[in-house]
């Protein structure tokens, strides 16, 4: 009997993601934009690198 399992690896989950973040980045650095807004960022102030 064939098998008709429906679970996705968890691989293919992190691969899509990933591809997908990358991508989105791509696309905003080609299209001119920064991936961290503002002078300092919005991510820099959350790790205490202000």
């Amino acid at each position: 009997m064939a098998d008709t399992s429906t679970n996705v690896p968890f691989w293919w989950v992190l691969l899509f993601v990933v591809l997908a973040l990358g991508a989105g980045a791509a696309i905003v650095l080609a299209l001119g934009g920064s991936l961290i807004s503002g002078g300092s960022g919005v991510l820099l102030p959350i790790l205490g690198l202000h």
